[in-house]
């Protein structure tokens, strides 16, 4: 199951189990299904359009980290990410 992570008003979705963020729900869902048919292997053409990857924290919860710009800009900042429902996760 994807999450979905709010951040700012904004939603991105994360594949559950390599942990690569998306701006889209279909490219998340896409990695999640190569993932579960392919472990421990990555197909870069659907990592290509991954923004961040989650990062689990010692408390259980994540950290979202953002992709860095050429010139060492961040995109977004990085944030700490708990669980609000069954697959929704909110900044904490």
């Amino acid at each position: 199951m994807v999450y979905v992570i709010e951040i700012d008003g904004f939603k991105y979705y994360a594949c559950s189990i390599c942990g690569l963020i998306y701006e889209s729900e279909e490219a998340a869902s896409k990695c999640e299904e190569f993932c579960k048919n392919n472990p421990g292997k990555c197909n870069i053409q659907i990592m290509k359009e991954s923004i961040g990857y989650l990062e689990q924290a010692e408390s259980g919860s994540f950290n979202v980290k953002f992709k860095v710009l050429a010139k060492g800009k961040r995109l977004k900042p990085v944030y700490k990410i708990c669980k609000h429902r069954l697959n929704i996760y909110k900044v904490c």
